[in-house]
Parts: C-alpha cells; structure tokens; sequence
C-alpha cells in the first residue's frame, strides 16, 4: 500500500513538474472579490454621445533608472501637448529581475526616503507584458507589435497620435469625495456605454499621487551620471480600489452591453498610514493636495485593450 502511495505521489510531482515548466502564461483570471460598495445597471434612452478618446500611458520605472526620468518627460510632453486627451500613469513594480535587486538607492551615501514599489505594479506588468529593462510603457495596452504589449519611450509619442484616432464605445464620468475627518475616500464612477460590446469588460480604479520629492537616478544636462537629490515623482500609483486587472462588469442575466448601457459602481477606502513597502524603507505617505482618481475600462483577458480612461483630482 505504502510503495502504491509512492507511486502515485511521484507521478503528481512528474506531472505538475511539467506543467509548471511551460513557457505560456495563462489569461489573467480575478479570484479577488470586487471591493465596491455599490454596483447598480440600468439602460438610458436614449443613449449618451460618444465623447472623444482618452489616452492612457503607463510608465513602468523606477528610482534606481538613469533614463526613467526621460521617460517620464516624454509622457509629460505628450499629456501637455493634448490636454485633456492624455493620462498618465507612473508603475513602480516589486517584480523579480526587474525591480527587487536595486530598489531603493542605497549607495555611496545617496540614500532613498521612500521605497515606491508595490504588488499591484507587479501584477499588472505580469500579467500585461512584463519587460526587462527599464523604462517601457503601455499605451493603452495594446499590442503594437504582435509579441509585446510594452513599447519604448521612443515609440510613445507616435503610439499616442495613432491611438487619438480611435473611437471608445464608452464614457467615463468620476466623483471622488474625501473626508479628512476619518480619512475616507469614496469613489463613484459612472460607465456609459454609446455602443454594443459583446467582450467582457473591465473596470479599473486607481489613487495616484503627485509631487513626491526623493531620489533618482538620471542625468545631467551634459549627460553624465548623477543622483538627483530633488527629483519630482508625479503620477505615482499608490494603490487601486479594484483588482490589479480590474473588475469584471456584471453582464449577467440579460445586462449586455448595448448603447445606453450604464454602470454605476461605488468604492470606499479609508487612506491609513502606507507602511507595507517590499522593503525596510518606508512608503510614501497620503498627501491629499496631490491625489488623484484614474479610472479605466479594459476589454477582457486577452487583448487587454484600454477602451477609455479619465482622471481626476480629489478634492
């Protein structure tokens, strides 16, 4: 009986040894439970205009990257030269190879205060495209070449304009309110479909913060190498109100989405002490003067597409 047990215990090591060596990574699939605290449908007739395409770039950076500044220059330009039709989001993963050996800066008596990675970063570029080297982005994660979804910084200015030619089938309207007395954040978004879907559709809802002062690795006007002791970290992700890959809209039992299709989704959070970093060093702390509320609907698992995107500052 005890040698039949060996048997079998051996053959499940061989197989799952062999499934976990394949190289293809599965669709990303959301076991968390959606976080909102409300979530109500109905359809509006008639049905809404369509307004015009939000771009959203994702930065993938980090401190200890001397062209990451750059990057993130580029991504500045392109949402001043479009206002109002470019957002922009900077993602500092704790992701293996990428980020963890060299996160923070703690080198020849340059010291970082604030250690900016955070898992939801790693669970996006894992389960979007992780690249490996930094810095890389998405634009609207979408796959412009066929293999990748992450493009370089010089690519971002001409995938910006090609996708300000598209059309989204969705609005997005956004009403964050704060009350400092308890440090309660509530979020109440409104999707308002002007054409059919038949995807599945998801909701993404992120707390970014700007004017983070700390350390960066970057360059000098003449391009030397340098510690930038009072570099401005903007459009930082703080943390998200849904899943990293968002929230599957409830299309279910007849609530398919058909031009005046409207969603209404409620999150709540309470902004307490962030002191939770991959590291010793501490997190960022709220600073509600410099928050904002990016929120974005992707289609499905699998093109990961960004069909619209809208920010907005907390009050």
């Amino acid at each position: 009986m005890m040698e039949n047990l060996k048997i079998y215990f051996s053959a499940f090591v061989l197989i799952t040894t062999f499934f976990s060596s394949c190289k293809e990574e599965p669709p990303y699939i959301n076991y968390a439970a959606p976080q909102s605290v409300f979530d109500t449908t109905y359809i509006k007739i008639p049905a809404d205009s369509a307004l015009p395409k939000q771009v959203l770039i994702e930065d993938i950076s980090g401190a200890a990257c001397i062209n990451c500044p750059l990057a993130a220059a580029i991504a500045k330009s392109i949402e001043v030269a479009n206002p109002g039709k470019v957002n922009v989001v900077t993602l500092y993963p704790n992701y293996p190879g990428l980020t963890t050996l060299v996160h923070p800066i703690n080198i020849n008596g340059y010291v970082s205060k604030y250690d900016f990675r955070i898992d939801a970063a790693a669970n996006i570029i894992s389960a979007v495209s992780a690249p490996s080297t930094l810095p890389n982005g998405y634009i609207d994660r979408k796959n412009f070449t066929g293999s990748v979804w992450y493009e370089p910084k010089e690519n971002w200015n001409a995938d910006v304009a090609s996708e300000l030619t598209t059309t989204s089938p969705v609005n997005i309207d956004i009403v964050p309110t704060y009350n400092a007395s308890n440090n309660q954040l509530n979020v109440d978004v409104t999707l308002s479909y002007t054409k059919a879907d038949s995807g599945s559709n998801y909701i993404n809802v992120m707390i970014l913060q700007d004017s983070i002062l700390d350390l960066q690795e970057s360059k000098d006007v003449n391009g030397n190498f340098i510690y930038d002791t009072a570099y401005v970290h903007n459009h930082t992700l703080m943390d998200m109100l849904t899943a990293p890959m968002g929230d599957l809209l409830n299309t279910s039992s007849g609530k398919n989405i058909v031009p005046g299709r409207v969603f209404k989704i409620g999150y709540q959070k309470t902004l307490s002490a962030r002191n939770s970093s991959p590291s010793s060093y501490p997190q960022p702390q709220w600073d509600q003067k410099h928050l904002s509320i990016l929120v974005f609907v992707t289609e499905g698992s699998t093109t990961k597409y960004v069909l619209q995107s809208k920010i907005v500052a907390i009050p």
